[in-house]
Formats: C-alpha cells, structure tokens, sequence
C-alpha cells in the first residue's frame, strides 16, 4: 500500500502532541499552576501514552516536557536532524525553578507551540526564556550562519527521540509511536524538495526511519557534518556543506 503524503492541515490535525501532553489550555492559570507544579516536584510524567512501552524510565527524564520539534517545519529550508534533547539537572531542572511564574508560563507556552507546529522560529525573537532553559544550546550552534546573514526563521528541528537524557546510551530502537508521526513530517517536505535535511546525530537511526535518505530521487537534500559528536552549524563542522545551507538560508 502506497504511503499517503498529509497536507499541512491533515498533519496538524494528526499530531499526537496536541492530543496529549501539550493538549493544556495556556490561557487558564490554573491548569498552568498544576502542570508547573509537576513539573517542579518531578512527580510528573510526561510521555506520550502510545510511546511508554518502548520507553526507559530509568534512560529517560520524563517529569520534563518532551521537546520533539523547534523552529520552522511548515516551509523550512533547512530541518536539522538531531538525536534527543540533553538533560543537565542544574538547568532543566533547578533553573526552572526559580523562574518567576510568568516566565514558567511563557517556557511552557513556547514549548506548546514548538510541539504544535506552529513555531516559526528556532530561536524566538520575542522571548528568550527557552534559549535560557537550553542554556544557550541552539544560539551558539547557529552564531556562524546568524552572523554570515542567513535566514534563522526557516530552520526547523526534530529529535529522533522527544524525551531528555544525560547520556543516549544504549536504547531497544523499536519504533515510538510519535516517530511514525514524524516521518510523516519528512515526508511531506521530501515531496516539496525545496528543504534540505542536515543529519547531524545518529545516522543509522534515521535512516532505519526514512530509508529514502540514499535514494537517488533525494540525491542532495541529506547533509552530514563532520563530527556527529558535534552539532555546530559552523565552517569547520560543515565544511563544503556549511557553504550550500548558507546560500539555501539566504534565498
């Protein structure tokens, strides 16, 4: 059976996110207390319900949000392939915190509409609150291509897994239920070919979920740094690709 390709409309009508977990009405204060209140004891678990089978606990920091997507995935020129969100306890955790309500608010807010689609941008030009829980993790990455004039509002980025940890380590790989959704993101792009994907972490992995990357159909769109240990979008780690998402940034 031929594989469908969804519209924009269909995928944001699909997404398990907006089902559950980041289902949370951000307007009512007291839903948002409860669930920062979560948050902050550790005592919650936020994994999506068709995904804890396959899931580890003791892997995996799941009383933080998962963070499957950020930036740009409706018409970026530029997704970045990565592995999963990283965990630092002082950060993610002790940080969050000591934020001052409205800003818990305004983190939670931003990661709903990354987890929803409807970001445009990897790095929010109003609110800095999610580039500080990150510790600055994407700006430095992306300092080189900002500097050199390029386009940061169609970057876009999917982790393979959604959920933190310190250390990947080993892991079972059976497919997450949420990951079928994010093929279907792929997907959806490859067909435009107007998107080229930078691997950066993990190749094998995603190539067992989009084996298309080695067809000769999307010869070009799949990018790879240097240093998969590595994720700065930086000359060095690029090299001559560095070069070619560039141009593609400023078109």
């Amino acid at each position: 059976m031929e594989e469908k390709i969804l519209t924009w409309k269909e995928l944001k009508d699909e997404n398990p996110w907006g089902k559950e977990i980041f289902n949370i009405d951000t307007n009512d204060p007291a839903a948002m207390r409860e669930l920062i209140d979560k948050i902050c004891s550790g005592k919650g678990k936020f994994v999506y319900s068709k995904d804890k089978e396959q899931i580890d606990e003791k892997q995996f920091e799941l009383s933080l949000l998962p963070k499957p997507y950020r930036g740009n995935l409706k018409d970026p020129k530029l997704v970045i392939l990565s592995l999963n969100p990283g965990y630092n306890e002082r950060v993610k955790t002790k940080l969050f915190k000591l934020l001052e309500f409205e800003r818990q608010k305004e983190f939670i807010k931003l990661s709903k509409q990354n987890a929803w689609l409807e970001s445009r941008y990897i790095i929010s030009p109003k609110s800095d609150v999610d580039d500080v829980m990150d510790n600055g993790y994407w700006s430095d990455r992306l300092s080189e291509l900002k500097n050199d004039g390029a386009e940061l509002s169609r970057i876009g980025l999917i982790q393979f897994v959604p959920y933190a940890s310190e250390h990947f380590g080993s892991w079972n790989n059976k497919k997450l239920k949420t990951q079928e959704f994010t093929r279907k993101i792929i997907m959806r792009l490859l067909q435009k070919k107007d998107t080229i994907f930078l691997v950066m972490r993990s190749r094998d992995k995603w190539k067992k979920l989009i084996p298309e990357m080695d067809n000769e159909e999307y010869k070009g769109l799949f990018l790879y740094n240097k240093n998969p240990r590595c994720q700065m979008l930086s000359k060095n780690n690029l090299k001559d690709n560095y070069g070619i998402i560039c141009k593609k940034l400023k078109n």
